[in-house]
């Protein structure tokens, strides 16, 4: 008994490989799956559908092409409706592999200015994400370079000895047979790529599904913008909420520092209170000839005060609170009783806490012009 792969099935009835798919899904056309899940149906089946088919073959093509247009209707809903960028690249993966009939599916968005292109997921067709490859330079890979700039589709198969020697070894490299490229393009400028990777044979794709494999990907393109705004609009909310509790924080700060008796408390309880408003490791506080340090352990929330010391008995003894790696963030208050301070964050400075630190040194000063 003869069977037949999609593709030899589709040159065999005069339809796109995308149109068996459909038929084998709506039970028009019998098939079985292999152990990889690739369709194969019996060359009988083929045979018969074709004798039914007849004179029928354009009316059947026509009712193809609406079906094919209900797919592309299908697939703009259900990318449109997924703002979460991990969903979103799953539904992308998901729905190219099984329209294309692929084995994996990679999208990364293109970096224009640095000339690269940085891989955002793979997925395999079953939907399980496979290892990043992280951001690779175009320079090494011209004919990808090419379909970035052109915005147009390309293919290599692994037995073409013309194809891309530079695409050809990542191809045998990843034990791959065919690679189809798609750019990601929004308002005319590509912003990433689809790649499709066939693990078992190489592929000679239609026109037609070129263009349908394009026009899902333009769909992918704004569904991809809008996910990259949402998340970014959504960062900014969180830093917005972060401002609000450290100025929340602040005040609170401030009111504490009123306690202090002399000039050697009011500097503990600054650097005390500078540790904890933005989760500094440590913080050295300083006013004219007195300092004082806090480390603080964000880990396991205990902090170990330095003593306060004058110029003096400090010597050339420096604070030894720093942290290696840590980065530094310096700031001073203004006035004759200038109070500065610097501390040290485990991560990168976010936006604002300079100046939520310099309002806490502000005040501090204050307070310090209080004391006397």
């Amino acid at each position: 008994m003869a069977y037949l792969n999609v593709q030899r099935t589709a040159l065999r009835l005069g339809v796109a490989p995308h149109t068996v798919r459909r038929w084998t899904a709506a039970g028009l056309l019998p098939c079985t799956r292999t152990a990889g899940g690739h369709r194969r149906i019996r060359e009988e089946d083929v045979d018969a559908l074709a004798q039914r088919l007849g004179d029928g073959r354009h009316l059947e093509a026509r009712r193809a092409r609406e079906r094919e247009v209900e797919t592309l209707l299908d697939t703009s809903l259900a990318l449109v409706g997924r703002l979460e960028l991990p969903d979103l690249l799953r539904e992308i993966a998901g729905r190219l592999t099984l329209l294309m009939d692929c084995d994996f599916c990679a999208v990364s968005t293109y970096d224009r200015a640095a000339q690269s292109v940085t891989m955002l997921a793979d997925f395999d067709a079953r939907g399980r994400r496979l290892p990043d490859a992280g951001a690779y330079p175009l320079s090494k890979f011209p004919l990808t370079r090419r379909v970035l700039e052109e915005r147009e589709p390309a293919v290599v198969n692994v037995g073409d000895p013309a194809a891309d020697p530079h695409e050809l070894r990542e191809l045998v490299r990843e034990g791959d047979k065919s690679l189809l490229m798609v750019p990601l393009v929004y308002r005319g400028e590509s912003i990433g790529l689809i790649e499709l990777m066939d693990h078992v044979r190489e592929r000679r794709y239609s026109g037609q599904d070129l263009r349908i494999c394009t026009a899902v990907a333009g769909q992918a393109a704004v569904a991809l913008h809008n996910a990259q705004l949402f998340a970014a609009t959504r960062a900014a909310t969180r830093e917005i909420d972060r401002l609000c509790r450290q100025l929340d924080g602040v005040a609170d700060a401030l009111t504490g520092l009123t306690a202090a008796v002399d000039a050697a408390d009011l500097l503990d309880a600054t650097a005390r209170a500078a540790c904890e408003l933005v989760e500094a490791v440590s913080c050295v506080v300083s006013a004219g000839r007195l300092t004082a340090g806090h480390a603080h352990d964000v880990r396991e929330g205990s902090g170990d005060t330095q003593a306060c010391m004058d110029d003096d008995e400090r010597g050339d003894a420096a604070w030894s609170g720093s942290v290696s790696g840590a980065e530094l963030l310096t700031v001073r208050a203004a006035g004759r009783e200038g109070v500065g301070m610097t501390v040290a964050l485990s991560r990168p400075s976010r936006r604002g806490e300079a100046d939520v630190l310099r309002l806490l040194a502000t005040g501090a000063a204050a307070q310090l012009r209080r004391i006397g």
